[in-house]
């Protein structure tokens, strides 16, 4: 081991995409003068301490060195911090992983490095890849505790919670149906949320209907397309309703379309959510009928 490092604390931030950083203490191990390049972590969830198992871990993002590297002579001490961006969706799978207790990261560094000769003066002699780990462990892999205390903290720090979630089963839903296609658009629809693009939020849940009707050779996802993807509820008045309030919802999202012959509306976040919300609601609702479907 080159380097060694150990956590000091962890931080939550949500300018933007929300980003957890990590604030390392580093101490140089070996008699070479290094110039720290750059430094990326994988970062990844565990249920305990140590784990050599990586099939036990979940994968949260890559962290990228926002501080200087600076440089590290033998037991020379420094700081990093290295952020990891978190979406929503990663963050519900961290907390799923640690199921109420404390949080477990094992972190991979990878690190690039210029070392220095001293004599007569510095001189850089050569571009290396130091190895970087935790005192008392040598196999790459270092593991941090954060108390769930200290989680709850960066959980808020983080916005964990303003945003609602939910999956959308697809195993078992025929892929001639069209769903993997139609949640591409929900997809598209979150990331415009969340860079406050209310107009295409709307429009890119508006296309995942649309795209759902065209594969029931239909044009626009109206009462008769959603009679047509709801036919096998044998309830006509069960059918009647949900083919009404679909089609409704549609009608509100086209309001992020600016339909030729519409007067144009102002949108904010308060619709883009509520639209995207109940669009990811319905497209669970249909994939669960589809799945049962064709089961049968």
């Amino acid at each position: 081991m080159d380097i060694s490092v150990s956590l000091r604390s962890v931080r939550g931030e949500r300018r933007g995409i929300p980003k957890l950083t990590l604030d390392l203490d580093v101490e140089s191990q070996t008699d070479v003068q290094l110039a720290i390049i750059s430094v990326t972590a994988a970062v990844r969830v565990t249920q305990e301490m140590t784990t050599h198992d990586m099939s036990k871990s979940y994968f949260i993002g890559t962290g990228f060195l926002e501080s200087k590297g600076g440089q590290l002579s033998r037991n020379s001490k420094t700081s990093w911090q290295v952020g990891i961006p978190l979406s929503p969706y990663q963050l519900q799978k961290i907390e799923e992983m640690r199921s109420g207790k404390d949080l477990f990261l094992n972190v991979q560094f990878f690190c690039t490095a210029a070392s220095r000769v001293m004599a007569p003066s510095q001189v850089i002699s050569d571009v290396f890849y130091p190895s970087v780990g935790v005192g008392g462990y040598s196999d790459g892999y270092c593991s941090f505790k954060v108390a769930q205390s200290d989680w709850l903290k960066n959980l808020k720090e983080l916005g964990y919670g303003d945003y609602f979630l939910m999956e959308i089963p697809l195993k078992g839903v025929p892929e001639k149906r069209g769903m993997q296609k139609a949640l591409e658009h929900i997809k598209a629809a979150w990331e415009h949320f969340e860079q406050g693009n209310d107009d295409e939020t709307l429009g890119s849940c508006y296309k995942a209907f649309e795209y759902l009707a065209k594969k029931s050779k239909f044009k626009h996802p109206d009462q008769n397309a959603f009679e047509k993807i709801l036919g096998t509820i044998p309830e006509e008045e069960k059918r009647r309703r949900l083919k009404v309030l679909m089609h409704d919802l549609c009608q509100f999202l086209t309001l992020g379309r600016h339909e030729p012959g519409t007067e144009a509306v102002m949108l904010d976040g308060r619709e883009s959510e509520y639209g995207l919300i109940l669009s990811q609601a319905t497209l669970g609702y249909l994939a669960k009928l589809m799945r049962e479907t064709s089961a049968k």
